[in-house]
Order: C-alpha cells, then sequence, then structure tokens
C-alpha cells in the first residue's frame, strides 16, 4: 500500500510516493535531482539523509562505502522513504583534463 511522505530538498518539499525510490519520485520535481541510470550503477545520485527513515536495498561498494552507508550517505535510486526526509544531494567531482604542452 503506497504512503506518501514529504522529501525536502534544499528547503523545498516534494512528496513522494513509498513505492519508488527516490530518484524516480524526484526526477521530474526537484531540479536538484540528477539524471542517472537508476539503478545503481552510476553513483551520481548520491545523496546523504539528515533526517527520516528509509528502506534500502542493495548498493554498490564501487560508489557507497559501508561506513558511508551507515552514516546516512546512500543512493537515491536504491532507498525508499518511510517517512518525512530531509536531504542532500552531493555532487560528485568533475573531472579536470589537462593539456600537456602545445
Amino acid at each position: 500500500m503506497s504512503k506518501f511522505f514529504d522529501i525536502t530538498v534544499d528547503g523545498k518539499s516534494f512528496e513522494c510516493n513509498s513505492e519508488k525510490h527516490l530518484l524516480e519520485s524526484l526526477h521530474n520535481k526537484s531540479p536538484k535531482a540528477p539524471k542517472g541510470c537508476h539503478n545503481g550503477g552510476c553513483g551520481i545520485c548520491k545523496i546523504k539523509v539528515s533526517k527520516g527513515k528509509y528502506e534500502s536495498i542493495i548498493m554498490s561498494r564501487k560508489h557507497i562505502s559501508q561506513e558511508e552507508e551507515n552514516s546516512g550517505v546512500v543512493l537515491a535510486c536504491r532507498v525508499f522513504p518511510k517517512s518525512d526526509m530531509e536531504i542532500q544531494f552531493i555532487a560528485k567531482p568533475k573531472k579536470i583534463t589537462y593539456t600537456i604542452g602545445d
């Protein structure tokens, strides 16, 4: 049975379905939500959960360490809200390309 919870991202709240992972629910609602693979393979949807309860499914240790997961850093595509939540998307560092020579 679906329930709806308010997910707050940078002070703005969005209603999310408990049956959908956070990234799916926020995909078209929040401008902060990245466009990722939606299955845990790319790691672009890394978030920090500062408040709230959620249920998670298996996350790739390539993107989330056990320590991060224990401290509330998870992939938005692998968690389902179980209460109102406050989250922050964690930007991935941009790749820097250096050119040597002329």
